[in-house]
């Protein structure tokens, strides 16, 4: 038999290093509990946790519990309904934390290697329609080896980080710096075809009554919501047609079906062509509205890092030079409205 210069012991049994007693410690863990435990963690619910994961609360606890349990440290204070985590659990769902986020990189670069080089971006669907596919052509021009994936939805609720790198969101509120970047701001104003105002011209707020007023359900501003601001609510109804989402809305308008009250980035390339006007520039609503985000905790890297900055490069050309003006209250209480 040779001599092994890795065995300590018996013949075919590794030499160990000197912390390998600790290894029973890890191994006797229930580790499918580290998921549960860090989503817990992170989104201080088991009600939320158990949403993402798709499992029941009573799960979720459970498997909490049992981590609790084989660790011999309360990670969690439960007050009421609701849940903290202790100094020591805080402690260990950061390191957690940071290891699934260091096991799902590498997962994800193994299920990648040898496939296209994708980034998959989640967006409304307005947005996407107007502003974004608008721009892929060039992207794609200047980084033909990168695939982009879009979904375009109205709503956050299909948003999954595990398949998704970034998300275009409406949001009035500034962006987190660690997980999110602000995009455009928009202005808000009536708009309509040229014919429709030589039929009846639109010189103030008032004569806006005396047209049909177009209305989509998700706009972060709504008519209502215009009169109101400029001391008309109360005066006589108006003509109205209900359409969305706001991409449908805006071609409605162009096409002479009544007046819109919209965004000037959905609306870019109808104002440029001529096709819409806006007839009351000077009550124009400047508003922050849209973001760049991405999975929180998690920094970006790679080709989805650089459509991150080409995005927002693009946004500063489309800026324009006049500087935000004042949102009348009765508006920015609307900025938890979504866009379509």
């Amino acid at each position: 038999m040779t001599d092994c210069h890795e065995c300590d012991g018996p013949a075919g049994a590794l030499a160990l290093p000197p912390d390998a007693a600790l290894a029973p410690r890890w191994q006797a863990l229930p580790l499918r509990a580290l998921v549960p435990f860090e989503a817990a963690a992170r989104l201080a619910s088991f009600q939320a946790a158990a949403r993402e994961l798709r499992l029941t609360p009573s799960a979720v606890s459970h498997q909490i519990i049992g981590l609790e349990r084989a660790l011999g440290v309360a990670l969690f204070t439960r007050i009421g309904r609701g849940i903290a985590l202790t100094t020591r659990g805080a402690h260990y769902a950061a390191k957690i934390h940071h290891v699934l986020s260091l096991f799902d990189d590498a997962t994800r670069a193994l299920v990648r290697d040898g496939q296209p080089d994708v980034v998959a971006i989640h967006t409304p669907p307005s947005i996407a329609s107007k502003w974004l596919l608008p721009l892929l052509p060039a992207f794609r021009a200047a980084h033909p080896g990168i695939e982009v994936r879009l979904t375009a939805a109205p709503s956050r609720a299909g948003l999954r980080w595990d398949t998704t790198d970034l998300a275009i969101q409406y949001a009035q509120a500034p962006a987190p710096a660690s997980d999110a970047v602000a995009l455009l701001d928009e202005t808000i104003q009536p708009m309509c075809s040229p014919q429709v105002l030589r039929r009846r011209p639109i010189r103030d707020d008032a004569d806006l009554q005396g047209h049909v007023l177009i209305h989509s359900d998700d706009n972060a501003v709504t008519w209502q919501d215009w009169f109101a601001s400029r001391n008309l609510a109360g005066r006589a109804p108006h003509d109205r047609i209900r359409i969305d989402p706001s991409h449908v809305a805006i071609e409605a308008a162009a096409r002479g079906l009544g007046v819109v009250l919209e965004s000037d980035v959905l609306a870019r390339d109808e104002l440029a062509s001529g096709r819409l006007v806006a007839p009351l520039p000077g009550h124009a609503v400047r508003r922050r509205s849209y973001r760049l985000a991405w999975e929180p905790g998690r920094a970006v890297a790679g080709s989805a890092a650089l459509l991150r900055d080409w995005l927002v490069a693009a946004a500063g050309r489309d800026a324009p030079a006049a500087p935000p003006g004042r949102v009348p209250p009765v508006l920015a209480r609307r900025s938890t409205r979504r866009r379509a």
